[in-house]
C-alpha cells in the first residue's frame, strides 16, 4: 500500500487586544522540519533560540537550530550545526544552553548523542560558526550535561558528568575564549549524585555556583549547597542546607540586590506509599546565609513530573519572573503540560501567574508545550520561549506577556510537518482563506453545526447548519489571525480545519 505524506507550513500572524490596545506579532519560518526551542536568551529587545532541528536534505540529519528573532517574532538568521562525524545533535532543557557574547556574538554548549561527547561552539552576531571545540570523554558513561556562563576570562562550563557506576560528578571547567582548558574542578560532597546546576556572577571577581547533592540512597536524601569561588578556581565560602531542606533541592541560583541570594528549588511537600512529592519553591538568604524568607507555591507532584522553573529575570519593576512548566486537569480529560509563568516580589509574595496552553485544539494531552527561556524586553514586557507539542511534532514557541501577566502569542512557527491524507477532511472545503467578513463551508454531507475557535481554544461564534453548504458571517471587531472550525455533520463526523481571519 502506497502511503502520500503531504508536509505543509503555516504562516501566523495575530492582532490580540493587551489592555485595551493591540499588539502586532508576526511568525516566519525557520528553514528547519521539525524545530523546538530548548534554550531562550533576550538581550537588547533580539530574542535568540537553540533547540533540535533537521536539515533539508533527503537523508535527515538532526542537528542543533539557532535562530535569533526580533522583538515581534521576524527571524533574522537562523543556522543549523550538523556533526563533521555524522552523528546526532542535542540540546535539552535541563543542559545545553545560548548566551549573548561580549563581542557581539553567541555562544552554546550542545552534544552528540552516540558519543555522548560536549561541544562548545562560537558564533558571530549572524550565527556563523567561528570554532567549534568538543571535549570528549572515555571514561565515564557520559559527558554531555553542559552548560556555560560567559567571564573576563572565557567560559564556565558545568554540569554533571556520569561516572561508571551511574551517580554524577558535578564539575566546574573554566576554558579561555578558544575553548581551551584553563582549570578542571570537580564538585562533589557525597559519593552519589552531584550536580552544578546554576551558575552566577556576584561581582567582578566573585561567582557562586548551586549544587544539589544526593546524600543517601536508602532512603533517598538530599541536600542543597552554594560554593562561592574566583576565577582561579579558589574556593571563597561555601553553604550547606540540613537535609531535606524547607529551600528545597537547588535548581537555580539569583544574587540579589543586597548581597544575599534567591534560590529556587523542589521542596518535598508530601511522601505517599514511600514516594516523595515536590513543590516548587523559592526562598531568600542574606549574606550570612540565614533564611530571610520560603514560598512553596504551584502543583505538588513527583519529581519526575517536571513541575519546575527553568529561568528567571529580573523584570523592569523590581520583581523577578520564571518561567517554565506544569500541567493542567481539566474534569475527566488526561493532564496536559503548559507553558508556566510565575511572578513574585523580592520578599517572595506571589504577584501572578499564568498557565499558557499551547496553541493547538483540542486542549488536550497530546497538545502540550513548555517554556525554558525567559526575557524582558525594553517596554517592561515579558517573552517567554520554549516548545510547543501537537501530536508528536515540536514546534518553536514564543509567548509576550505584558507586566501584569497579560498574554500575547508572539511566535508559534508551524515549521513543517507530515500528515496524512483524510477522507472526512478532504471532503470539507472552506472558501475563501484567508477570509475577512465572512467564509463559506461546503460539505458531501448535511451540514448540522458549525463553531468557531481561537487559538486559545476560546469560542467565538457558533451556527446552526441547514444543508451542505453554508455561509458564517465573522464579528466586525475579531482580531486577525488564525482560527479553527470545527464543522460536525449529518452522520456525526467531527471536522476541524483551520483558517486564516484577515480582516
Amino acid at each position: 500500500m502506497k502511503i502520500i505524506l503531504y508536509i505543509f507550513v503555516i504562516f501566523t500572524e495575530f492582532y490580540l487586544p493587551m489592555n485595551g490596545q493591540s499588539t502586532f506579532n508576526l511568525a516566519r519560518l525557520l528553514p528547519y522540519p521539525e524545530a523546538d526551542f530548548r534554550h531562550v536568551i533576550l538581550y537588547h529587545d533580539t530574542i535568540a533560540g537553540i533547540g533540535i532541528g533537521f536539515n533539508n536534505n533527503i537523508e535527515w540529519k538532526q542537528g542543533v537550530v539557532i535562530a535569533k528573532l526580533d522583538s515581534f517574532g521576524n527571524v533574522l538568521n537562523a543556522n543549523i550545526i550538523l556533526d563533521s562525524l555524522g552523528d546526532a545533535m542535542a540540546v535539552g532543557k535541563a543542559w545545553g544552553e545560548i548566551i549573548k557574547t561580549a563581542d557581539g556574538g553567541y555562544a552554546v554548549t550542545a552534544a552528540t548523542v552516540e558519543r555522548t561527547s560536549a561541544f562548545l561552539i562560537k558564533l558571530d552576531n549572524n550565527l556563523q560558526v567561528e570554532f567549534i571545540k568538543e571535549y570528549p570523554d572515555t571514561v565515564n558513561l557520559s559527558n554531555y550535561a553542559y552548560t556555560l556562563l560567559e567571564t573576563p576570562k572565557g567560559y564556565l562550563l558545568f554540569g554533571g558528568i556520569q561516572r561508571p557506576d551511574y551517580y554524577d560528578d558535578g564539575f566546574i571547567h573554566l576554558v579561555d575564549k578558544q575553548g581551551n582548558t584553563t582549570w578542571f574542578k570537580y564538585v562533589a560532597y557525597s559519593n552519589y549524585t552531584n550536580a552544578v546546576l546554576d551558575i552566577k556572577r556576584v561581582n567582578d571577581s566573585v561567582y557562586v555556583a548551586g549544587v544539589a547533592t544526593q546524600a543517601s540512597i536508602n532512603p533517598h536524601t538530599g541536600f542543597a549547597s552554594l560554593l562561592y569561588f574566583d576565577l582561579d578556581g579558589n574556593e571563597l565560602n561555601y553553604w550547606a542546607s540540613e537535609l531535606e531542606p524547607k529551600e528545597g533541592y537547588i535548581r537555580k541560583v539569583i544574587p540579589a540586590i543586597d548581597g544575599g541570594i534567591i534560590l529556587f528549588g523542589v521542596y518535598v511537600a508530601d511522601i505517599v506509599n514511600g514516594i516523595k512529592l515536590f513543590q516548587p519553591t523559592v526562598s531568600k538568604l542574606n549574606p550570612n546565609f540565614q533564611t530571610e524568607w520560603v514560598s512553596h507555591f504551584g502543583n505538588i507532584r513527583t519529581i519526575n513530573s517536571y513541575i519546575t522553573l527553568w529561568d528567571f529575570a529580573l523584570t523592569s519593576d523590581g520583581n523577578y519572573v520564571g518561567a517554565g512548566e506544569t500541567t493542567v486537569k481539566d474534569g475527566g480529560d488526561p493532564t496536559r503540560r503548559v507553558g508556566w509563568l510565575y511572578k513574585f516580589s523580592p520578599t517572595g509574595d506571589s504577584i501572578w501567574e499564568r498557565k499558557v496552553n499551547a496553541p493547538f485544539l483540542p486542549l488536550y494531552y497530546t497538545n502540550s508545550g513548555f517554556f525554558t527561556g525567559v526575557g524582558i524586553l525594553s517596554s517592561g514586557s515579558i517573552v517567554a520561549g520554549g516548545t510547543a507539542n501537537e501530536g508528536n511534532t515540536d514546534y518553536c514557541w514564543l509567548v509576550k506577556v505584558t507586566a501584569d501577566g497579560c498574554l500575547d502569542t508572539l511566535f508559534c512557527q508551524p515549521i513543517s510537518t507530515v500528515v496524512y491524507p483524510d477522507q472526512a477532511f478532504a471532503g470539507v472545503e472552506i472558501f475563501p482563506n484567508p477570509a475577512s467578513s465572512r467564509f463559506n463551508i461546503q460539505s458531501p454531507e448535511e451540514i448540522r453545526h458549525v463553531a468557531l475557535f481561537d487559538a486559545y481554544g476560546k469560542m467565538i461564534l457558533e451556527q446552526q447548519g441547514a444543508g451542505k453548504f453554508l455561509t458564517i458571517d465573522l464579528p466586525s471587531l475579531m482580531p486577525m489571525g488564525l482560527y479553527v472550525v470545527e464543522i460536525q455533520t449529518e452522520d456525526h463526523v467531527s471536522v476541524r480545519k483551520k483558517i486564516y481571519i484577515n480582516k
